[in-house]
């Protein structure tokens, strides 16, 4: 049998927490007399708390009577049994106490609970406990934000046990529910999201279902903006189906499927991290990623990104680029490759483009930079909001850091530009590429072909941050 001291803090504390007694606390008042935090307005505090582990936060309520209270007012909870499933083996009735907790955790909070995560075992789906959470969490704290991932203790990653997430219809359709994400579940029918217009994104990870189940979730979902889809179909002899005029962001990893079509006219961002179809079986209509490269490119299928650069209005933040700088996409990884669109003459796309670059986290196989057509070089005197005057490559740093490599990087729609020009030397002259680099001109009349090609003729001309690096005109 295990005892309360064999348990790990997430159910220490909350059990400490929620048993502790007065002459616990009154000690530590008389201990901490110079108690200043404690004097702090409860926005201040909570603002501290925000710092720390939701096991940290509810410890907090032991410190003194000011703070027994102040932990069931922040804005996120983080409620994972994992942590247990790692200290010991997970038995009926450790597994039991731990939900019991989760749930007083969750019935104690009175604050508006912005995000809400629960890593629970099968247990949970099977006896209702999950179902009830959902309902609490939803219906009754309007949470705005709610991840819920199942795991089966003893099992590895790649031989999971996924249960069947069988809840009543509309589950997740409250208006204040704006972002879901499902991690190891089964679905057998989509009634759970039926009406859901108000989720703006989801994410379905390691989700097995018919692919029929999987399209009508997605017909149902008609506001999201993003989407990542890591999904296993039942049977591989069905078309997903994506339509979608929202949609900004779109992860795709799926196995055991036929083909993929995906019409999607304000898509600035698709990532593949891995698909079984053939490349003429996924079908994209979405005018923005035209590019020369993608996922079946290379031939050895590296998780691609396609990214159109694209600055919102003034005040408007790029829901794609936000996801692609906070570590949340699943296609920036070591040696995947990524196409990308930019107007160099705007500023604010030369920045995104650097910050993008910069933040992938290892050498990429390959990156194609394809120049929009408006990249013809302006007047000295020409001056815009959004337009460049102290454009990148006078800047000394290296673009886009000194840590950034790619084995083979592809300019298209190349027209020699000074833009252009400089970006390309930058690139060769600090070792941004390290074996060869593919320029594609645009098309263009024959003496501007003369141009491009002079253009080219001095970037080979150039002293090389990678001695055996290859320039070729494609």
């Amino acid at each position: 049998l295990f005892t309360k001291t064999h348990l790990p803090l997430v159910v220490q504390s909350m059990d400490k927490s929620l048993s502790s007694t007065k002459e616990e606390m009154v000690h530590v008042e008389l201990v901490n007399t110079d108690d200043y935090i404690s004097k702090l307005s409860n926005d201040l505090l909570l603002e501290i708390l925000s710092n720390l582990s939701t096991e940290e936060v509810i410890r907090t309520s032991v410190l003194a009577k000011r703070w027994v209270n102040v932990w069931k007012k922040t804005s996120h909870l983080c409620l994972d049994m994992r942590k247990i499933a790692k200290a010991t083996t997970l038995l009926p009735g450790v597994s039991h106490q731990a939900a019991n907790s989760v749930t007083k955790v969750i019935n104690d909070h009175c604050g508006h609970l912005e995000r809400c995560t629960i890593y629970h075992d099968s247990r949970q789906c099977e006896n209702g406990m999950l179902q009830f959470w959902i309902q609490s969490l939803v219906n009754v704290k309007h949470t705005m934000d709610l991840t819920l991932g199942n795991f089966s203790p003893g099992l590895k990653s790649n031989n999971r046990s996924n249960v069947t997430l069988d809840f009543p219809p509309r589950s997740f359709s409250h208006p204040s529910l704006t972002s879901l994400s499902l991690s190891q579940y089964n679905l057998k029918a989509p009634h759970v999201f039926y009406d859901c217009w108000n989720l703006k994104n989801l994410k379905l990870i390691g989700i097995s279902a018919e692919v029929e189940v999987f399209n009508a979730v997605l017909v149902a979902c008609t506001s999201l903006e993003v989407l990542a889809l890591e999904i296993t179909c039942h049977r591989k002899d069905g078309i997903l189906k994506i339509d979608n005029h929202n949609l900004k962001f779109l992860y795709l990893s799926c196995s055991r499927i036929k083909g993929v079509e995906v019409s999607s006219p304000s898509l600035d961002i698709l990532s593949i991290g891995s698909l079984s179809c053939k490349m003429e079986n996924f079908i994209i209509a979405s005018p923005r990623l035209h590019f020369n490269r993608n996922y079946w490119a290379t031939g050895k299928f590296f998780p691609h990104t396609s990214y159109y650069i694209s600055c919102p209005h003034q005040g408007e933040a790029s829901i794609g680029h936000e996801i692609m700088m906070n570590g949340s996409s699943d296609g920036m990884k070591m040696f995947a490759s990524m196409s990308v669109s930019v107007d160099l003459t705007n500023a604010k796309e030369v920045k995104m483009l650097k910050q993008v670059l910069a933040a992938w986290p290892g050498d990429m196989q390959e990156v194609e930079i394809l120049f929009k057509s408006n990249n013809a070089a302006r007047k000295e005197s020409e001056s815009s909001i959004g337009n460049t005057q102290n454009t990148f490559w006078e800047d000394t740093k290296p673009f886009p850091s000194a840590q950034f490599r790619a084995y083979t990087v592809w300019l298209s729609n190349f027209s020699g530009s000074n833009e252009e020009f400089a970006l390309a030397s930058r690139m060769i002259t600090q070792g941004t590429v390290a074996r060869c680099m593919m320029i594609k001109p645009s098309s263009v009349s024959p003496a501007k072909k003369l141009e491009i090609e002079a253009a080219i003729a001095r970037l080979k001309e150039l002293p090389k941050g990678h001695e055996n690096l290859r320039i070729v005109m494609s």
